[in-house]
């Protein structure tokens, strides 16, 4: 993977998690064990050399080579919303956002990895 090709899932990656963000009931996104070690890593870089990592943490992108995108999102639903329906429109809205950067559907694969029965404060 070339700079500018982890450069581009990166801004992908970003774009994703702002879009996952915005659906009514996410709660917020939630790494895996990889995605934590990402994210320790960039907020060490980000320490060193004082400039700001995007917070993609709970998003993979991979690209492959024939120019299409795969998108994983873990996310983290409200109790007081329906998590199938919350479901659907991540994938919605990460499909659309991704469309209208790359002008190509990407494969998106959402995981609920968690509903928070507490309200948040």
């Amino acid at each position: 993977m070339t700079s500018d090709d982890l450069s581009d899932a990166v801004a992908l990656a970003e774009v994703a998690a702002v879009a996952a963000r915005g659906v009514a009931g996410v709660v917020r996104l939630q790494p895996g064990l990889v995605g934590l070690l990402k994210q320790l890593a960039a907020q060490a870089w980000e320490r060193a050399s004082g400039r700001p990592v995007p917070d993609i943490a709970g998003v993979d992108v991979d690209l492959h080579a024939d120019g299409s995108v795969q998108i994983g999102a873990r996310i983290v639903t409200a109790a007081t919303h329906r998590a199938v329906e919350v479901g659907a429109a991540v994938h919605g809205a990460i499909c659309a956002a991704i469309e209208a950067v790359t002008g190509s559907v990407p494969q998106v694969r959402v995981r609920i990895v968690e509903i928070e029965l507490e309200p948040q404060r």
